[in-house]
């Protein structure tokens, strides 16, 4: 008798542990959610600028999440290409018509990403992804430069998925009669090099304005910073959020709000704001490094 009745106290403890793990985070907005803090405030502002213009000109919603890892966001014992395909259905990106959305999934300590697709995206587009990721993100990645990396993942989405599915124009096979292999190293060490010399002006002011700028109190260079969201946006209200930045010698603690844009309505369609109600079934290409 005992032993039923502690199994039945035990039985929804358990299931409510689980219901709770599940949990998917909320969107920061409906371009760019740094959960992972890898983006200064420049950079990101910059992204969401970059998608929102890409968005009003194609139709097609591009979305940014990173994260440290993806279980500490409801993704217990879930590969990462299952826990995208979650994430963005509960989003609902993109249009519901055309599904048209895509998720560009981060996640730094877990070393892996995911480009995840909406169904109206042919399997054509799953190779296009698989490029984006191998060609211009993963070698960023790997010296663990993130925000370049990102910067080419976004770029890479817009000019390889986003633009020609506007098109209708995908690239179905290479052009006859052309030898890429002659070519293709020297365009990944341009596509790289170039990503890199475009990063330097804007790491070097991000760092110096955050990592390595001088704390005002003690002088030392040892500030780090931090965001949290204090009211979450909603489809028709702002949200709000903190920056804090903090000095690991003199412990100052400096803290500024930043707006969160509301995540507009859910029924909105693909080339406004907000998130329209899309679906994937699990296309798209993922990276580990």
């Amino acid at each position: 008798m005992w032993r039923k009745l502690t199994l039945g106290l035990l039985f929804p403890l358990i299931f409510a542990g689980m219901s709770a793990a599940e949990t998917l985070p909320t969107p920061i907005n409906d371009t760019v959610s740094d959960f992972a803090d890898l983006l200064s405030v420049t950079e990101e502002a910059e992204l969401t600028a970059q998608l929102q213009e890409a968005r009003a000109t194609t139709g097609v919603h591009v979305v940014l999440a990173t994260m440290d890892r993806i279980e500490s966001y409801g993704a217990a014992g879930q590969s990462i290409e299952s826990y995208a395909k979650k994430l963005f259905n509960t989003w609902g990106i993109g249009d519901p018509a055309r599904n048209d959305g895509v998720l560009i999934l981060i996640a730094s300590d877990d070393r892996a990403m995911r480009i995840a697709l909406g169904d109206g995206f042919n399997p054509v587009y799953d190779g296009l992804a698989q490029r984006v990721i191998d060609s211009d993100v993963l070698p960023l990645f790997r010296r663990d430069d993130y925000p370049a990396g990102i910067k080419a993942a976004v770029t890479g989405t817009i000019d390889r998925i986003a633009r020609p599915f506007a098109k209708n124009t995908p690239p179905a096979t290479l052009e006859p009669g052309f030898d890429w292999t002659r070519v293709f190293p020297f365009a990944i060490f341009g596509l790289v090099a170039g990503a890199i010399a475009v990063s330097l002006g804007r790491r070097q002011i991000g760092d110096l304005v955050t990592r390595f700028q001088a704390c005002p109190s003690c002088g030392a260079r040892s500030q780090s910073r931090s965001r949290v969201v204090d009211i979450a946006a909603t489809k028709d209200a702002a949200g709000q959020g903190t920056q804090i930045v903090t000095c690991a010698s003199c412990r100052r603690d400096h803290r500024t709000t930043f707006a969160i844009s509301p995540l507009g309505s859910r029924t909105s369609s693909s080339g406004g704001g907000g998130f329209g109600g899309g679906g994937s079934s699990g296309g798209g290409a993922s990276g580990r490094w």
